[in-house]
């Protein structure tokens, strides 16, 4: 089974895991986009709607002259360009600007008077254009030819006052004539102006334009975030792209179940949930053929289902006439979840050395159909023995006529003992939600690739997703406070389990024992190589009429 699940996934595309384009990126954050375009666009309209109306006006002048007035020169400046920039500089002076206000009679300063108007020249002619800007049409109009006609007013008076000097320092007749006749044909260097019009609608606001500019923002702004989101980093992966980046197949995916109590755990038989689980036990037994197979239940991170899951899957897989043992394994270091407070759970050691006998550890849980076996499992640390070899001896003990062995553990990348007990499986099968990375597919990828196991298959769980605020606030709390647990096991004639206390040896392990007595060390209860007594009568046991738990003879369930 190993070899060809190992031959599948050698064989699965890479290409999932290139970045994603720019067109898919926004194909996939679709509605985003299309939320930052919407309001995007309704801002611009809000906007527009709180701006004063303006009206604008435009006047055109059209120059004559192509250089200042000097009347004496033997060679007149003839630089069109030049004079009319400054003919520009001067429109927006104080001086022609001052006039305009007194003309006009407006109640405003040169600088507000110098905001409202813009002055435009071109090179290739002598024409230039007033653009005004106002609350009202009127007033656009007004002022547009208002400055026009302050600038030709302020010409006007620069010339006559040069006549007059040069009136006043010649004493020449003929002097005097040349340049009276050389300012009348000069004037004040404008040919024509051409006077502006009454708009007739307003210039700004534009709430159409606003609107198609701020929407192009919001793409932008969107497309933004698209990219971000399905970064490498930030991209959510659907059951396609991890099936390509394991090159396994997707056994199924679970409908969304809501809220879930312990008493609901197992999907109804014939709700949408029960029949996904039991497509993909069918397809588990696809992968393993005829053969007893081992698969450990993992998950890139916490909270996409695992442990739900293969308590479903094994539910399932009786349902079919399968003979399944579920193998819920705990990391002591994790702090558990709050349903799990009070459950029983055996020392993995022990229980591998005979110490606790199986049939003490087994619990029956009853599926729709049939029934299947749970043993929960405590990994103590400091790690006492060693993970492999004793599930190696658990897994020993199960009937020969078992089919299916589910190992639900903590998410491999995030738990040390996870990762060592993967030795044990022959393949994982992983379970994915919608909060599921590609960098979370790959650190899980390379701790499958570095503990030598293939991925059978992925499992998509739709989940609701909790409040991640409180979430994250509680983890916090959990692992800042790891309370020591207190298991209660007398009623199955099991030692109770104390995480502190008195009966500690200097081994520094948990006290054993109805009377909290210790391990070793000359106390009593358990030896180093004892077993514990006293439990109930097999005719007691709760899983006696189900499970023989003689064991097997060295029966090997290694790949």
């Amino acid at each position: 089974m190993q070899d060809i699940l190992a031959a599948r996934q050698a064989d699965g595309s890479s290409a999932a895991e290139e970045a994603p384009s720019l067109v898919n990126a926004i194909v996939r954050e679709r509605w985003v986009v299309l939320a930052c375009v919407v309001v995007a666009a309704l801002l611009g309209i809000g906007l527009s709607t709180l701006q004063s109306a303006k009206y604008t006006a435009e006047s055109t002048v059209f120059f004559s002259a192509e250089g200042p007035f000097q009347p004496l020169a033997d060679q007149p400046t003839t630089d069109a360009a030049r004079y009319i920039a400054n003919q520009s500089a001067l429109m927006t002076s104080n001086e022609v600007l001052n006039k305009t206000i007194e003309t006009l009679g407006l109640d405003s300063t040169t600088t507000e008077l110098r905001n409202e108007i813009e002055v435009a020249t071109t090179e290739d002619s002598s024409v230039m254009t007033v653009t005004a800007n106002a609350s009202t049409a009127d007033g656009a109009k007004q002022l547009a030819d208002g400055v026009v006609t302050a600038y030709r007013a302020v010409r006007a008076a620069q010339i006559s006052t040069q006549v007059e000097n040069i009136k006043a320092d010649s004493k020449s007749a003929a002097t005097i004539t040349e340049v009276t006749s050389a300012a009348a044909v000069y004037g004040d260097g404008v040919d024509n102006v051409q006077v502006a019009e009454t708009p007739e609608s307003a210039s700004s606001p534009q709430p159409v334009r606003n609107a198609l500019i701020m929407a192009l923002i919001g793409l932008i702004a969107g497309t933004g975030y698209a990219l971000y989101t399905q970064s490498f980093s930030r991209r959510k992966v659907g059951p396609a792209e991890a099936s390509a980046i394991f090159g396994a197949p997707v056994l199924t995916e679970i409908p969304d179940r809501g809220r879930i109590s312990g008493e609901d755990a197992i999907a109804a038989a014939y709700s949408e949930p029960g029949d996904a689980y039991r497509m993909a036990a069918v397809g588990l037994d696809y992968i393993r053929g005829t053969a007893p197979g081992v698969f450990l239940i993992t998950a890139p991170h916490d909270g996409a289902g695992s442990s739900l899951t293969a308590l479903n899957l094994a539910a399932a897989a009786a349902d079919h006439g399968r003979r399944v043992f579920l193998l819920n394994v705990e990391d002591t270091v994790r702090p558990t979840a709050d349903g799990d407070q009070g459950v029983l759970r055996v020392p993995l050691h022990d229980l591998a050395q005979g110490r606790i006998d199986l049939g003490h550890a087994v619990e029956r849980k009853a599926a729709s159909r049939a029934q299947f076996g749970i043993i929960r499992l405590q990994v103590l640390q400091p790690v006492q023995g060693h993970p492999v070899p004793d599930v190696q001896a658990i897994l020993d003990q199960l009937p020969d006529d078992t089919d299916l062995v589910l190992i639900d553990a903590p998410p491999l990348p995030a738990s040390s003992a996870s990762f060592v007990l993967a030795g044990q499986v022959d393949a994982a099968v992983v379970v994915i939600d919608e909060a599921t990375t590609p960098v979370d597919l790959e650190e899980l990828q390379r701790r499958c690739r570095l503990a030598g196991i293939p991925v059978a298959g992925l499992l998509m769980n739709h989940i609701r997703r909790p409040n991640m605020a409180n979430s994250r606030r509680k983890q916090r709390a959990q692992y800042n406070s790891v309370p020591g647990r207190q298991y209660d096991t007398s009623p199955r004639g099991l030692p109770i389990l104390n995480a502190g206390g008195g009966g500690q040896d200097s081994g520094g392990f948990p006290a054993i024992g109805g009377d909290n007595r210790g391990y070793g060390g000359g106390n009593q209860g358990y030896d180093q190589g004892g077993s514990y007594g006293g439990h109930q009568d097999d005719a007691d046991l709760p899983w006696n009429d189900v499970t023989r738990v003689e064991q097997q003879g060295g029966r090997n369930r290694r790949r």
